[in-house]
């Protein structure tokens, strides 16, 4: 067995199955777990260190298992250390060992797993706000629609991140000649976006600079009327109108050369300006202000796409740029 990780962050020592599931419920969405060797071999030992965005947990048990997680609120991979398994994620059957690269999952996931006696892992979940937000600066604009992944992972990619996750797991575990706060933010900011390069989703292709199609001019028109008159009511009625062309025609278009459809195209746009604002504040700049500009008639509403698009409250960008 390898010498454990996240020493100086002790989260839990048992033999009692019971106790296990109490605290990795909510840490990592457990919804059932089979354990029936734990009489006899059965030794719990869980590390949890919370770090600004993420968390890393590393857990050995002793005693062969299955466990279930399901509609988890955070994105993770989990790598296995020692020992050998398998697991089932969204429909995925995954063979579970070492060089394999571990498993990935996001939001709304269930997943079976099943280990042996001898299985370790290290587990990083990081926050979907930071993943947004990180997502939604490589883009240039806002996230939408929302981050999924497709539960794929390079074992070569994986094991490049295990080594990041790893040397920032060792980090935190010194007491002396740690590398400084401000490097250690550094590096957790280098997982979050290894994650986004490495870990395949819906933007991965935008990502890897795979250049778009060149927009046809019943596109480009209608992203300069957009533009145009983003503060206005804009319906699909309208757009194909100006366009000459069919709605199914113009969402193929948008589509083919904006992989979204006209009308989040036009969400995005929206949002892009409110930050705009909310980021440049004049001086009567309000949430709620920018909210109506943007077409939202509920604060409520504004406030939640905004957050989907960019990992952050309105009202935090605009406190930020007031400091």
């Amino acid at each position: 067995m390898l010498e454990p990780l996240l020493k100086r962050f002790p989260a839990l020592r048992t033999r009692d199955v019971e106790e296990m599931r109490a605290w990795l419920e909510p840490m990592l969405s457990l919804r059932g777990i089979d354990m029936p060797q734990a009489g006899q071999r059965f030794d719990c030992m869980l590390n949890h260190c919370q770090l600004r965005d993420i968390s890393l947990v590393y857990a050995q048990y002793g005693s062969p298992f299955t466990m279930r997680l399901q509609q988890n609120d955070f994105f993770l991979h989990g790598f296995p250390l020692t020992g050998a398994g398998e697991a089932t994620c969204n429909g995925q059957h995954v063979v579970v060992r070492p060089e394999t690269g571990g498993i990935v999952a996001g939001p709304h996931s269930h997943a079976s797993l099943r280990y042996d006696e001898s299985f370790s892992h290290l587990v990083l979940k990081i926050s979907p706000a930071a993943l947004t937000r990180r997502l939604s600066l490589l883009l240039g604009k806002p996230v939408d629609p929302p981050l999924e992944l497709t539960g794929r992972i390079r074992p070569t990619a994986a094991a490049a991140q295990l080594r990041l996750v790893k040397f920032l797991a060792e980090e935190v575990d010194r007491s002396e000649e740690r590398l400084p706060d401000m490097m250690l933010c550094e590096l957790e900011d280098a997982v979050v976006l290894n994650y986004l390069l490495n870990t395949e989703h819906n933007y991965s292709g935008l990502l890897a600079g795979a250049p778009p199609a060149a927009a046809p001019w019943q596109v480009r028109r209608a992203v300069d009327y957009m533009e145009q008159h983003w503060g206005e009511a804009i319906t699909i009625e309208m757009l194909t109108q100006i366009t000459e062309t069919s709605a199914r025609s113009l969402f193929q278009l948008f589509k083919k050369t904006h992989d979204v459809s006209p009308m989040v195209y036009l969400s995005q746009v929206r949002m892009r300006h409110a930050k705009a604002m909310l980021s440049s504040p004049a001086p009567e700049t309000s949430v709620t202000k920018v909210g109506f500009l943007c077409g939202f008639s509920n604060m409520g509403n504004f406030a939640m796409k905004y957050f989907s698009a960019f990992g952050e409250k309105p009202s935090h960008t605009l406190r930020n740029s007031l400091r």
